[in-house]
């Protein structure tokens, strides 16, 4: 095993040097949608885009009626245009203050602390400080802030999960144990990996955006979210609610037009010519063409209520709107023009119906759209959207944040939460009481060979580091009762880094699980006849 070398480190200069040349270790956030694109994603609720037909068809109503009577109704076009902009404007603004609170979040990972060397010192700094050239100081658990190569490493293993999917990966700096055919170097440690086995050192190589988890960040910044069951149950709603109204809608204006042509037997009953008769039916057969993106998706979902896949083709579904108002009005000239062989003359002005007739027509078409927009629950977005923002706002002062709203359905059903404890309920400084060493004349450390085995055993056998920062107080890094013991020693004012790097380490077994102790191997200096001793932390079996 390579002896261990204290490093000096990067200096202040040296570091503000390396950051200027290859930028801060942050990965860069995808580009956010513009406020008004986020505004208009509410508008793709299923129930909210009936609404929205339904609105226009009232206003369209009530536009014909003020032409033709002289007096429109416009309340209900109203209510229904302030009950969809209040939806969709609560619902906007709860998740746009969701959103900024998750990016203070995201934010706060990059402030995580990591243990570097620098400036001939153990000290912590926030991932995002640490910059290319930097000495890193890797123990069981923590997190690789940064791509980099090892300088040292006892029994370590990797967690590559994230990037190789590979749960279990030994490293090593000796090149005799490097391994063939893996995707990194047996000496190369990565971003987002965690060290769950051992202990070791590395110097940093690429931070940021230039790390493998930065680019594999970056190909995969697209977001693909799936929907609630709240969303699922919705978009049902809507689906059979257009079904229902389409099909009633198209039923009543066929029912109340034939029964206007044949079964009217009043005096003042419109009369319809065959000519007549065939360009009603090329108008109503260019406008069924040309609202295809309308009715055709209704179909679509009749058939998947009816427990039929049908997916819609994607010329109907991609196709644009003048596309299809194109088809229309091509279906129209073509019907024209067939007409016109067989002698309907669409530029005399006998071939069309009268204004009267054309009125009765427009009255069916009305009083057939007129179903569409009543079984259409006005109400229904505002008051799932309320219900939905009042439990995001009681969530969050339980201290759960959720990004989207319509997730509170989901989120609020939760009856138990799986989850590990991330601190301690005390302050996390652990401190030596008192000693109890055998042999040891009144617990203080003096000048013989007990006090030296002691001393050694605690600086040689540990992980953890003192940081010197603070000429006032050291403060222990790393493993908590590991600090506490070389805190003890720091009282004694005997500096654990000249006892480690003074001894000899033939081999070290890093604690584990399994094992259940931590053991060093070490050629001892406090006998005249050198000889390898084995230090024990734990409660070996």
């Amino acid at each position: 095993m390579e002896q261990k070398n204290h490093r000096t480190g990067l200096t202040d200069a040296q570091v503000l040097e390396s950051r200027k040349k290859y930028g801060e270790n942050i990965l860069t956030p995808p580009e956010k949608e513009p406020l008004w694109k986020l505004f208009l994603e509410k508008f793709e609720d299923p129930i909210i885009r009936i609404l929205l037909i339904a609105a226009f068809l009232s206003l369209g109503i009530a536009i014909v009626e003020h032409i033709t009577k002289g007096v429109g109704h416009y309340s209900e076009t109203i209510g229904i245009f302030c009950a969809i902009f209040l939806a969709t404007g609560v619902a906007f603004w709860f998740e746009l203050d969701a959103n900024k609170k998750f990016d203070v979040l995201n934010q706060v990972n990059d402030d995580d602390l990591v243990m570097v060397i620098r400036n001939n010192n153990v000290c912590q700094v926030s991932k995002r400080d640490v910059v290319v050239g930097d000495t890193v100081l890797l123990e069981i658990g923590n997190e690789v802030p940064a791509d980099g190569e090892l300088v040292e490493a006892v029994t370590m293993q990797m967690d590559e999960s994230c990037l190789t999917g590979e749960p279990s990966i030994d490293k090593t700096i000796d090149p005799k144990e490097f391994e063939d055919g893996v995707t990194y170097p047996s000496n190369y440690v990565l971003r987002g990996t965690k060290v769950i086995n051992g202990h070791g050192a590395m110097v940093v190589a690429k931070v940021g955006d230039a790390t493998e988890f930065g680019q594999v960040a970056e190909k995969s910044a697209e977001m693909v979210e799936g929907q609630t069951p709240l969303n699922r149950q919705l978009d049902s709603l809507a689906k059979f609610i257009g079904v229902v109204g389409m099909v009633l809608a198209a039923l009543t204006f066929t029912v109340l037009f034939v029964k206007d042509i044949f079964f009217n037997e009043s005096p003042d009953a419109p009369q319809y010519s065959l000519g007549q008769l065939g360009l009603v039916g090329a108008v109503i057969i260019g406008a069924v063409i040309a609202l295809s993106k309308v009715w055709m998706p209704i179909v679509y979902d009749a058939f998947e209520l009816m427990g039929k896949d049908k997916e819609i083709p994607d010329s109907i579904e991609n196709g644009g709107w003048f596309k299809w108002l194109g088809f229309g009005v091509l279906a129209f000239v073509v019907l024209v023009a067939i007409g016109y062989a067989f002698g309907v003359n669409p530029l005399e002005p006998t071939s069309w119906v009268s204004l009267d007739t054309a009125g009765h027509i427009l009255q069916y078409f009305m009083v057939a759209v007129t179903l569409v927009v009543v079984a259409v629950p006005e109400g229904l977005p505002m008051s799932v959207t309320l219900s939905l923002a009042l439990s995001m706002r009681r969530m969050l002062k339980a201290n759960n944040l959720v990004r989207k709203m319509h997730a509170c359905e989901t989120m609020g059903a939760t009856t138990v939460i799986c989850t590990d404890k991330t601190g301690t309920l005390t302050q996390n400084q652990m401190q030596v009481s008192y000693t109890n060493f055998y042999s040891l004349h009144d617990q203080k450390l003096g000048d013989n060979e007990i006090s030296k085995m002691i001393v050694e055993h605690i600086a040689t056998n540990s992980t953890a580091f003192l940081d010197y920062s603070d000429s006032a107080k050291a403060k222990a890094l790393g493993n908590p009762t590991e600090g506490a013991l070389l805190l003890w020693l720091h009282s004694n004012n005997i500096n654990y880094l000249d006892e480690r790097e003074g001894t000899k380490v033939v081999e070290q077994l890093p604690f584990s699980t399994e094992r259940k102790y931590m053991a060093t191997i070490v050629e001892s200096n406090t006998s005249a006849q050198p000889r390898k001793i084995m230090y024990i932390k734990g409660a070996p079996e």
